[in-house]
């Protein structure tokens, strides 16, 4: 790590988790509302319309206060929640554990949304599936007004009933590992990834502001179009400054932390940090850096077999759980026997990423997150200082389409993805 890099980490790393504590007054109030829903979590019981309504009120005020940039005067809620009645579905989009996600048009307006549903019939009485969809809807509201992030309109309900919604922005369906395999012509070049790069952490520095902890950042949950950026799915995000966050693990195994795979549970926003490393790695190479494994150990050889195995300081901030206490052994004495040694510039010359580029691959993809670079002071590095990044992103944005096209629009796109991993192939053949 270059000495400007490891003065920034430095700076950044001890004071991450107290910083996130400290957080602003959205942080707060989202901490507040969160504390509320996971109260209700302990009762174990079917959450009433009326509970339902008085959160989703809250979490209008923590969306006006993240647009306003101040917490509104305290008054009287009017405890109104969104009508599901409003809007006409048109279309599936996907389906979770939970619910699933539609395309809807507003009944009055025409306006065109996403709707997430909780579904009826669930297993649980809306017991956990209600206190996680208002989690979720808790996150996007403190996220409100940035455009890195898929815009809230707020909670709805079907009358009548106990069928919950989330209502946001229409982003389009093309996420950045669509536009990853449908690229014919390999990998991105640096400038383009810088471009992503400076979007993606500009959001997560504004969210790290507020305390906010995605824990799920990778190309799949990136959406693409317009020339933006839009991270999106929050459902297994967290706040620190919550009374109790959640401290189990979370997340895409190939794009997760080593704190986070060592179930460390105070892992904080920095686990963000190495995501997006992760993804700027395969924006770079054409390829998961890590390949994903199913188990979490496997997974850290993989980390120590690019970076070398971390030292003892290293692993005092780790702060791996006792499960891990005899494979953290093995891992020292395999360190001893053959020495640490960081082949991540192999993998990245400078051909392929400048000295500048290099410095913030590595700042993000440090083992040791007291010396990660935060989003923020990513974003203070050469690399992004000293160029301008003022052309359109060349990432394609998710193509218009009439609504009796959109079959044939995710045909194309499955039979895009298969000419490009042709094409990959053949040009792995060629002499």
């Amino acid at each position: 790590m270059s000495t400007a890099t490891a003065e920034v980490g430095a700076a950044a790393g001890p004071t991450e988790l107290a910083a996130t504590r400290e957080t602003s007054a959205v942080g707060a109030r989202l901490a507040a509302v969160l504390d509320m829903i996971e109260d209700h979590r302990y009762t174990e019981t079917a959450m009433s319309a009326r509970r339902a309504a008085a959160i989703s009120a809250m979490i209008d005020d923590v969306a006006a206060a993240a647009v306003e940039g101040k917490p509104r005067t305290v008054g009287r809620r009017k405890r109104r929640m969104g009508n599901a009645g409003w809007y006409e579905e048109e279309r599936k989009l996907g389906k979770g554990a939970y619910g699933a996600v539609t395309k809807a048009r507003h009944r009055g307006t025409g306006r065109v949304v996403a709707v997430k549903s909780l579904q009826s019939g669930t297993s649980d009485d809306y017991g956990e599936g209600v206190c996680d969809l208002l989690r979720e809807a808790c996150f996007m509201a403190a996220c409100r007004g940035h455009p890195s992030f898929v815009g809230l309109h707020g909670v709805a309900r079907a009358p009548g009933t106990r069928e919950y919604s989330i209502v946001m922005d229409y982003a389009g369906q093309t996420t950045l590992y669509d536009d990853m395999m449908g690229r014919p012509d390999g990998p991105f070049p640096e400038a383009e990834v810088r471009r992503v790069m400076r979007q993606l952490l500009t959001g997560a520095e504004a969210m790290h502001r507020h305390g906010i902890v995605h824990r799920d950042i990778k190309p799949d949950n990136i959406l693409v179009g317009d020339g933006a950026l839009r991270i999106c799915d929050f459902g297994g995000a967290k706040c620190m400054a919550e009374y109790d966050p959640p401290d189990e693990v979370f997340g895409a195994i190939p794009y997760m932390a080593p704190e986070a795979l060592l179930e460390n549970p105070d892992h904080g926003t920095l686990v963000d940090s190495w995501s997006l490393g992760c993804v700027m790695a395969e924006l770079l190479g054409d390829d998961m850096l890590f390949v994903g494994k199913k188990d979490q150990a496997e997974q850290l050889y993989q980390i120590f077999d690019v970076l070398g195995v971390p030292g003892k300081s290293a692993w005092k901030s780790l702060k791996p759980s006792p499960a891990y206490a005899d494979k953290v052994q093995q891992w020292r004495a395999r360190n001893r026997t053959l020495g640490h040694r960081n082949r991540l510039r192999d993998l990245f010359p400078e051909e392929v990423l400048s000295k500048d580029g290099f410095e913030v691959l590595k700042g993000l993809l440090t083992i040791d997150p007291k010396k990660r670079l935060t989003a923020a002071a990513a974003l203070q590095c050469r690399w992004f200082t000293d160029n301008v990044d003022d052309g359109p992103l060349l990432v394609p944005a998710a193509p218009a389409v009439s609504e009796a096209g959109d079959d044939m629009a995710t045909k194309t796109t499955v039979w895009s993805r298969v000419v490009a991993f042709v094409g990959r192939a053949l040009g792995m053949l060629r002499p």
